[in-house]
């Protein structure tokens, strides 16, 4: 049976939502994409910011793969050092 491009919409969409959500508490990681949605930036942003130590370094978890660590970034955030972030758009 095939889904309706609505259903993979929603289904979509809910898996953003709970991607953010999972960054707002500090579980688990998150991709540039993630990163990206929830400060309101482009991919490129976050990679530029993490290579001037703007954002905790990645972590390589895959031999392709790179994540935030959602815990390093909740507690960066909580520590307010992304001050930058204020007037950065």
């Amino acid at each position: 049976m095939e889904r309706s491009a609505e259903t993979k919409t929603l289904e979509s969409q809910k898996q953003e939502i709970q991607q953010i959500e999972d960054l707002t508490n500090g579980h688990g990681f998150s991709s540039d994409k993630t990163l990206a949605r929830f400060f309101d930036c482009t991919r490129k942003t976050i990679w530029t910011w993490s290579r001037e130590g703007k954002l905790p370094p990645p972590d390589k978890i895959g031999p392709n793969t790179t994540r935030w660590n959602n815990a390093k970034i909740k507690q960066w955030k909580e520590d307010d050092h992304n001050q930058f972030l204020r007037g950065a758009k």
